[in-house]
Parts: C-alpha cells; sequence; structure tokens
C-alpha cells in the first residue's frame, strides 16, 4: 500500500495541468450552485428583515381590504382590550430619484409592550435625542432613514429634498439616520403616522394594526376574542404569515434558477469522469505491475477513490469561495428581478447559509466520487497482464457505448413517463428533465462512434490524413465520448433554454398586442401601495380632453384569497378592449354577460393554482363580509404569475365602497396623433399629479425590457454551465493528445508539417464540437418541449405557445464550435510545437 500512495501523489504532481482542469470544472459546477443560493437566499433575508422591522415585537397584523381600516378600530381594540399591545401602521410606497422604498407611517408612542419600531425604546425611535424627538412630532414632513441609505442617495440631515409618492412631490426632512448595526431599514422611510396618512392620501385609514398576543395557554383565548371584536371586512393573521407568503412568491423563480445551477455540477460529473478515467489509463502500466507484484483490487480501488475524494474536497472548498464572489454580481440580477415581479427589496448584504456550504460541500466531494466510481471499478476489476493493454479500455469503451445507447432510450421513456404521470409535481418535472439530459449523454458516445467510423471511411480515398483523424476519434471513445457527452448535454440544454425564452417572449408578445387596445394608456405611479391612484378631480379632466372617443377604467388591488394576497383589478371597460382577452374556459360571449351582472373572470396561473373552472364558485372577503363569485371564464395571463382576479368596476365599489381609480385606456378618434392627444394629458395633470402616460407601444416596450431582464440571469447560467463543459472538452483533448503525441510524431517523421499537425488537432475538435450539436438538436427541442409543458405550466400556470426561430440554433452552434475550437488551440499548439525525435522515442 505505502507504493501505491506514493505513486499515486507521484503521478498528480506530475500531471498539474490536467489536475487543475478537472479541478476548475468542478470548482464552477459547484460556484454556480452556491451562487445561487447565496443571492436568492440574500433577497429573501433582506425583505424578511425589512418586514420585521416593521412588524418589531407583533404576533398578528389585523388587516383590511383596499380602502384599509378605520382608524377608529384601533381605538376602540385598545380601550377594549388594555392588556393586549396594538400598533397602527400606515405603509405605501416613495421614490427618491430612482429608487423606490417602502414608506411607513408609526406611532412611536402607541404601546410601550412593543419594541421596534413602535416604542420609544429599542427602536429606532430610541435612537434620537429628546430634541429631535420633538422635532419628530412638531415639524411637518420629518423622516428617518437607514444611514447607509441616506448616504447613497445623497440625503443631508436637516436638509429639505423632495419624494414622490404616487406622482406627487412632497418635500421631506432628514432628522436622523438608523445605525447600519440595526439590519433591515435598507428600504424603508419611517415618518409619523399622521404624516404618512397626509401623504398617501388616508386620513382616517390605516393600512393594517400590530398587534401582540400574550405567549402561553392565554394566547388562544385573547386571540378567539380579538376574532369577535373584529368587524365583517377585517381579518387577523399571524405576523410572520404575510412575509412567508411574500417569500413564497419567489419559490418557482428560485426554483428555476437552482435547476440551472444543478446543470453545470451534472457537467462537472462528466468532466470528473474523464480526468479520473485519464488518470487510470496513464498508470495502466505501473497498476498492472503493482497487480502482478501482490497488489489487491481493494487496494487500486481504495487509491483511485481517494483521489477523487481529495480533489472533490478542493474542488468544493474553492468552489465554495468562488460562488461567494460570484453571488456579489449574481445578487443584483435575482433582486432586479425580484423587484420587476414580485416586491419592493434592497439587498446590500450577501448572506450564505449555513446549508448552502453544507451542500456545497456535498456537492463536491459526492459528484467527485460519483464520476470516479466507474473508473475505479475498471481499475480494480481489471486482471493484471490486460492492465497493460490500452486496446482493453477502448473496446470495454465501444461495448459501453452500445450499452448506454440502450439505457438512453430507457431514460427518454422514464422521462416520458414521470412527465405524464407525476400530476402537479414540479420536482418531478425536475426529474423528468434532468432524466431527458442524462439520456443525451448516454447516446452521445455511440452517436460520435458510428459518426466517426462513416467520416473515416467516407475520407478513405480522398485523404490518409483525414482518415487517421476520424479513426482516432472513433478509436479514443474513452476520451472522446465523455467530453463530448458533457458538451451535448450542455448544448441541449441551451438550445431548450433559448427556445422556451424565445417561445415566452412571443407568446407575451402576442398577448401584449391583444390586451392592450387602448391608444395611450394614463396610470398613476407607485410599487402597488394605497398611493397608487389617480387624484379623483383629475379623472374627469382626463376623460374631457380633446380627441378621446372613449375609455377604460380600471382599479387595482389586492384581496385576501386563500390565505395569500391575489391582484384584483375593477375595469369598466370600453367595447373595444373585450376582444383582447383570450378564454382557455368558458364561452367569451357568456362569459363577459356574466361579468357585466356580477360575475368575476380568473386568470389562468390562478386558476391552475387553485384548481377553479368556470362556473364554479369563489369566495372572497368584500367591505361587507365574506361573498361567493361565480366564476364566468378563465382568461389567458402573462403579467402576473401569481394570478388574477378581474370584476366590473360597479360591482366592486358597490361591495367595497372605493371610489378610487388607479389607471385609465384611452381611445382616440381616428384623426387624432397620439402624440398630441398624451401632450393634452401632461398638461391637465400638469401641477397635479405626475402621471404615466404612455402610449401602447411604449408599454409593450417596457414589459419586454422588464422581460429580458428576468432572463438574463437564466442564459448567465446556462453559459456558465458551457463554460463548464468547454474546460471538459479541454480537459479531455489535452489528455488525448498527451496519449498519442508518439502517433503524431511519426505522422511528422512521415512528413507533417507542423501546421498539419495543428490542423489535424483542431478538425478533430471541431468535429465533435459538431456531433455534440448533433445529438443537441433534437434533444433540445424535446427539452424546449419539457420546459414549457411541464416545468412552466407547473411552476407557473399558464400555457406558453411554441415558438422556434433560427436564433436559438445559431447560438447553439456558437458555442458548440467555438466550444470545441477554443479547447483544441493549446493541444494543437502543444502538437505542432513537439519535437520529433521526443515524441518517437521508445521507453
Amino acid at each position: 500500500m505505502p507504493v501505491l500512495w506514493a505513486a499515486s501523489s507521484r503521478h498528480l504532481m506530475r500531471h498539474p495541468a490536467q489536475l487543475a482542469l478537472a479541478l476548475v470544472g468542478l470548482s464552477v459546477g459547484v460556484a454556480t450552485l452556491v451562487a445561487v443560493d447565496i443571492a436568492t437566499a440574500s433577497a429573501a433575508r433582506a425583505f424578511e428583515l425589512s418586514m420585521r422591522a416593521v412588524n418589531g415585537a407583533a404576533t398578528h397584523e389585523v388587516l383590511g381590504g383596499p380602502a384599509g381600516i378605520d382608524e377608529q378600530l384601533y381605538v376602540d381594540l385598545r380601550l377594549r382590550n388594555p392588556e393586549l399591545g396594538f400598533a397602527p401602521i400606515v405603509a405605501g410606497y416613495a421614490s427618491i430619484g430612482e429608487q423606490t422604498m417602502q414608506l411607513v407611517g408609526i406611532d412611536p408612542l402607541a404601546s410601550p409592550q412593543f419594541e421596534a419600531p413602535a416604542s420609544g425604546s429599542g427602536g429606532p425611535m430610541g435612537r434620537l435625542d429628546v430634541s429631535r424627538s420633538t422635532q419628530w412630532f412638531t415639524q411637518a414632513g420629518t423622516i428617518m432613514m437607514a444611514a447607509a441609505t441616506a448616504k447613497e442617495l445623497d440625503v443631508g440631515e436637516n436638509r429639505p429634498f423632495e419624494l414622490d409618492i404616487g406622482g406627487r412631490r412632497a418635500t421631506a426632512t432628514l432628522i436622523g439616520t438608523i445605525a447600519d448595526d440595526q439590519v433591515g431599514y435598507d428600504a424603508l422611510i419611517l415618518t409619523d403616522i399622521a404624516q404618512a396618512q397626509a401623504w398617501l392620501r388616508l386620513r382616517g385609514r390605516l393600512s393594517r394594526i400590530d398587534v401582540r398576543l400574550p405567549t402561553g395557554a392565554a394566547a388562544g383565548a385573547a386571540e378567539s376574542r380579538l376574532r369577535a371584536q373584529l368587524p365583517p371586512d377585517v381579518q387577523l393573521e399571524p405576523a410572520q404569515g404575510r412575509t412567508r407568503e411574500s417569500i413564497d412568491m419567489t419559490s418557482a423563480f428560485t426554483t428555476n434558477l437552482r435547476a440551472m445551477s444543478l446543470l453545470a455540477l451534472m457537467v462537472s460529473l462528466l468532466i470528473i469522469y474523464g480526468t479520473i478515467s485519464f488518470a487510470v489509463v496513464q498508470r495502466r502500466r505501473i497498476v498492472g505491475i503493482l497487480r502482478a507484484l501482490g497488489a489487491t483490487p481493494g487496494d487500486v480501488l481504495k487509491i483511485v477513490l481517494a483521489e477523487a475524494a481529495v480533489l472533490g474536497a478542493v474542488g468544493a472548498g474553492v468552489g465554495l469561495l468562488l460562488g461567494a464572489s460570484i453571488a456579489h454580481a449574481l445578487v443584483g440580477l435575482v433582486s432586479q428581478t425580484i423587484n420587476d415581479l414580485y416586491f419592493a427589496v434592497s439587498v446590500r448584504q450577501t448572506v450564505l447559509p449555513a446549508s448552502s456550504v453544507v451542500i456545497a460541500l456535498l456537492a463536491g466531494f459526492l459528484t467527485a466520487l460519483v464520476g470516479a466510481l466507474v473508473p475505479a471499478l475498471e481499475a480494480a476489476a481489471g486482471a493484471p497482464q490486460l492492465g497493460l493493454r490500452r486496446s482493453v479500455l477502448e473496446s470495454r469503451a465501444a461495448a459501453v457505448a452500445r450499452r448506454l445507447a440502450l439505457a438512453s432510450v430507457l431514460l427518454g421513456l422514464g422521462s416520458a413517463t414521470i412527465a405524464a404521470s407525476s400530476g402537479r409535481s414540479l420536482l418531478a418535472g425536475f426529474v423528468a428533465l434532468f432524466m431527458l439530459l442524462l439520456s443525451v449523454a448516454a447516446l452521445t458516445p455511440a452517436v460520435l462512434r458510428a459518426a466517426a467510423t462513416g467520416a473515416a471511411k467516407a475520407c478513405a480515398r480522398v485523404s490518409p490524413v483525414g482518415r487517421l483523424a476520424f479513426s482516432d476519434v472513433a478509436g479514443s471513445l474513452s476520451r472522446t465520448g465523455v467530453a463530448v457527452a458533457a458538451l451535448g448535454m450542455a448544448i441541449a440544454a441551451m438550445i431548450g433554454v433559448s427556445i422556451m425564452v424565445g417561445s415566452f417572449r412571443e407568446s407575451l408578445r402576442a398577448w401584449l398586442e391583444r390586451t392592450m387596445r387602448a391608444d395611450v394608456y394614463v396610470t398613476a405611479p407607485g410599487a402597488g401601495g394605497p398611493e397608487r391612484r389617480i387624484e379623483p378631480e383629475l379623472v374627469g379632466m382626463l376623460l374631457r380632453t380633446a380627441g378621446v372617443a372613449d375609455y377604460s377604467i380600471s382599479r387595482h388591488t389586492q384581496v385576501e384569497l386563500a390565505g395569500e394576497q391575489v391582484e384584483l383589478d375593477a375595469l369598466q371597460s370600453a367595447a373595444h378592449s373585450r376582444p383582447g382577452l383570450v378564454f382557455v374556459d368558458g364561452d367569451p360571449r357568456s362569459a363577459w354577460s356574466g361579468f357585466a351582472s356580477g360575475s368575476i373572470l380568473v386568470s389562468e396561473p390562478l386558476a391552475w393554482r387553485l384548481r377553479l373552472r368556470a362556473g364554479q364558485q369563489l369566495s372572497m372577503p368584500t367591505a361587507s363580509g365574506p361573498r361567493s363569485f361565480r366564476i364566468a371564464g378563465i382568461y389567458r395571463e402573462y403579467g402576473n404569475d401569481r394570478g388574477n382576479v378581474m370584476m366590473s368596476l360597479g360591482e366592486f365599489r358597490r361591495l367595497w365602497h372605493d371610489e378610487s381609480v388607479t389607471g385609465l385606456g384611452i381611445y382616440l378618434r381616428p384623426d387624432t396623433s397620439s402624440a398630441e392627444v398624451m401632450m393634452r394629458l401632461r398638461a391637465q395633470a400638469r401641477g397635479r399629479q405626475a402621471l404615466l402616460i404612455s402610449s401602447n407601444a411604449r408599454l409593450r416596450e417596457l414589459s419586454m425590457e422588464i422581460f429580458e431582464r428576468t432572463f438574463v440571469i437564466t442564459r448567465v447560467l446556462y453559459w456558465l454551465a458551457g463554460g463548464v463543459a468547454a474546460v471538459g472538452l479541454l480537459s479531455a483533448l489535452l489528455a488525448w493528445e498527451l496519449e498519442r503525441s508518439r502517433e503524431v510524431g511519426l505522422l511528422r517523421a512521415l512528413g507533417l508539417t507542423p501546421a498539419g499537425a495543428a490542423l489535424l488537432v483542431e478538425a478533430q475538435a471541431g468535429f465533435m464540437g459538431l456531433m455534440a450539436l448533433v445529438v443537441a438538436i433534437p434533444a433540445g427541442f424535446l427539452t424546449a418541449l419539457m420546459l414549457i409543458l411541464v416545468i412552466n405550466r407547473r411552476a407557473f400556470g399558464w400555457q406558453i405557445d411554441l415558438h422556434v426561430s433560427s436564433a436559438q440554433l445559431s447560438n447553439a452552434l456558437l458555442l458548440s464550435v467555438a466550444a470545441a475550437l477554443a479547447a483544441g488551440l493549446y493541444p494543437a499548439w502543444r502538437g505542432a510545437r513537439a519535437a520529433i525525435v521526443d515524441e518517437i522515442r521508445e521507453e
């Protein structure tokens, strides 16, 4: 055994390049997994801390409908329950320059039983001195924010600056900052509750009431008593429920990212297999001699697996450090997507969960061991005399390729079976997807061998060197097969994701063109809070603008449905807008008739999640208590993956007593220019409210820009997977070049020029890249169908129409051939520069 260990260490030290390439492949795979984990965990943690900073010690929240809660209820609850803690909260959104932040109005004297921020000690108010506390109550427009945020936005203490709240300008003054060691305040603006009511146009109303119930046995009785005191349109919910619900909104998005990061790790698995397999082949002579001298198969197995374990441990450690570095760039993309699609979050610090460390170490270690297992078993099982012959390994590789082709068929059938029989399970969908990708990898060696053999025969009469080049590819399947399989799997994933993204893009574009039928859209700016409303007196003025022929009025808000907040769109639609909705369940004519008489329309994602059908009843809380609505139809929707409910504006106003208007869709007279009317509309709003006034074409452009930002991170991840595959191909080509250096030396001695030797290697590399693409194209189409029909459907609930373009395949061609040719540059350079006498010298 000591001799074996010494031989192992000497071999590793004498081949640092091969070891380094394997280490790079494994490290990048692990790093991708870690970076996605850190980025998503950091965004979730930042939002959770922000909510905790506002909630303080609250255990529950009293929540109302779109119009909020009458502040008299807060007074009544405090008087009737003096032993409980209550704190009123008014919340909305405000912008400072381009930065959108949550505006929170608090009463620091509300309850001594509360900790931050609803008390005078322990919270942000406790950090102000007496003079500033007086200033808080006596001076209009005073606010507080995190010190780091104030510095970033160039907001100085006691220096007035402007806020934008729903398109209305307000003057604020920073009277104090919250120390950086108080986490969770990065995206918050704190002000007095009365000031928040004035800014958000919520006089006499509250967004919610935070409640602190006693712990232990008394909690249940107190909760029941409190629920009995609430009016029908108000609910009592756990304080952490809303935070968890908001974070859960992103679960499908983050799951897709993690799946893409696992792809890079799967490619790393094949790289490790190729590296360890080559290391075994390089030592086949000495291993055979040691076996003949008495080394047992178990000794050889231990040595090879120990090398893999060391490689896995080092790769996991390096990947962990590299992932932490990549995460700093990735967290910006993740948080931007979350801000665009879900909720406002400001991520200033990355979080490395302990689970990510464990997963990274285990992933790297196990990937290396699993990748090394087959070569280790082959090295241990081979007879000593056969261990001296490389032909044995290649004959085994050819036999294994045939068995893998059969395994590929079985994996494909298993993937289809799981996808068809697993119902709505997203996890099962990803299992089916990865089985499909593994079937690509399993099929590639057999396809490569057949194609290379055929190409060699075709070149036999034209070019002996070409015949030799392609025969080499077929005859070195143990080297070339695994590398091309890794590249083929990465390319198949790239094609599938590209087709899915392109299909989604075209489906979204067509949906926007159908639904955005008005010529001009007018909306109040904001992030969906109570500040997002057009001033009532301004609505009439806008609709009376010259050139307006017809209009739609909408009120966008949220309601509690099935334990979560769901978007509610109350609409008074123009006749022109109705054909824009595509119904996936229900007759359009009867659906619109039911809509006009009080029924609701439900979007496809919401219907999918809640298993709703047209004709069923759906209960929602209203200002007069819960009410059941008949579902008149299910319509296609790509704007919100959580789902929407649509009802007539008249029915909404009757049930919620809310006259607010969020947006207008304006239809122009045929002889009127949209630019001219938009100029008139802006003139009407000038000095009253800064509204977002856009043509339908510009809104479609903005929507597509958000779409492109959303999928930037997906493209980054599949290019990383492609990069890992390119590293694997470089490793295989380098190993192959070292292995057949004597053969190239003989060709050089027979007259092959240095340029010809380099061209030979590059031709072989390019051929392997093309073969990876040939296998990947049909697999990529199947992957796209799996992503569209299974993964996206189960994750988001919407149905995407398939769209294929030449650009999707050209990108794959570029990656495949470029990766192969780039990987062949160094081996080609080595082959061209090698000294002939050294290469052909016998040992």
